[in-house]
């Protein structure tokens, strides 16, 4: 009744439609494209066809070289979930069965899925369930929206109006400043940071779609935070999977400041959800997150493969001393080197 083929440019428009139909705008060959650009890896894209050769079930799959330089195939990188595009349980039954198969095809040691809707538990696999993510609900209504939030939170947004500190930018000219604190941010967290062509090319492959918030100190005119947004349209969602901020300045409430900005625009442009990124369950981040009335989600990030892996991104525990290494190695090091590195983290 189905098949498992691998994706061709031949299946591009029908890809697309299904995704945007079924997905978000990470299933999209757009996104498929920016990390093959941007990082080199290999397209294990494959997709379940019926027997008039329709597209029924989407499985986005980059291959490429984990930490350990084993070869590895990872749906997706760069993406915090990516539920399996079907339409139908069956259509979904089969791309799970259809795994074993690709990764014998394509030589890899391991897959990694990275799901959140779907509780999908298949013998031989392994789970990881440390992370959440985050969706505040757009009311349409900006009171209505902020009053999810708790006071002191509603506090703080209104104090960085009071006090006119920031200003807010969506113009693009603005990359080059976020791309320094954005760095800056990573370094101080002790992650590498891809090289600024990778944000780039979101305005390149999906330039409708593609947002950079920036925020500014009206005192000085300097980019002080930022948030690089994609717009799904099929899921009516506002994702923020970049972003950071200048730290001198979280005593006046920057990333309040932001996320409510990023709010206001997702209300403005018509979508419904504000995606709130991946955290740790019981970080600070899911901590501040849980502030905004956003609802944890519970992230399934599966293994299947040889050895004892871990799907999702490397284990920080595992990886403290070469973290807290890297915190305090200089820039003139870090940065080049972290360009590199950024494509065998997967993150």
């Amino acid at each position: 009744m189905f098949r498992c083929v691998a994706f061709t440019d031949s299946r591009r428009e029908e890809w697309d439609r299904f995704a945007q139909a079924r997905g978000t705008i990470f299933h999209t060959t757009a996104f498929r494209q920016i990390l093959i650009d941007s990082f080199g890896y290999q397209c294990g894209y494959h997709a379940v066809v019926d027997q008039q050769d329709s597209i029924c079930a989407l499985l986005p799959l980059v291959i490429g070289r984990n930490l350990s330089l084993k070869r590895v195939g990872v749906s997706l990188p760069f993406a915090n979930y990516l539920d399996i595009c079907a339409d139908s349980e069956e259509a979904l039954g089969f791309a799970m069965a259809s795994i074993a198969t690709i990764q014998e095809r394509c030589q890899l040691e391991s897959v990694e899925l990275r799901l959140k809707a779907q509780d999908i538990r298949q013998p031989n696999w392994q789970a990881q369930l440390q992370n959440v993510t985050f969706a505040l609900p757009l009311l349409g209504d900006e009171e209505a929206t902020l009053a999810q939030a708790s006071a002191s939170c509603r506090n703080h947004v209104r104090k960085t109006y009071k006090n006119d500190w920031f200003a807010v930018s969506f113009d693009p000219a603005n990359l080059p400043d976020f791309y320094k604190v954005y760095v800056r941010r990573m370094k101080q967290l002790g992650s590498p940071s891809p090289a600024q062509g990778f944000f780039e090319s979101f305005f390149r492959h999906l330039p409708e779609n593609t947002f950079l918030l920036s925020v500014l100190d009206k005192a000085t005119g300097q980019v002080i935070g930022g948030m690089l947004l994609l717009a799904s349209l099929g899921d009516s969602t506002l994702y923020y999977p970049y972003g950071a901020n200048l730290v001198e300045y979280n005593h006046q409430y920057l990333n309040n400041f932001m996320y409510w900005e990023a709010a206001r625009f997702g209300m403005r442009e018509g979508l419904k959800r504000l995606d709130l990124g991946r955290s740790p369950v019981g970080s600070g981040t899911y901590t501040y997150k849980m502030q905004w009335g956003a609802k944890p989600e519970q992230l399934r990030y599966l293994f299947y493969g040889k050895g004892d892996g871990q799907a999702g991104p490397p284990d920080r525990e595992r990886l403290h001393g070469l973290i807290e290494l890297w915190k305090i190695m200089p820039d003139f090091i870090t940065e080049p080197i972290g360009k590199k590195m950024i494509r065998y983290v997967m993150p």
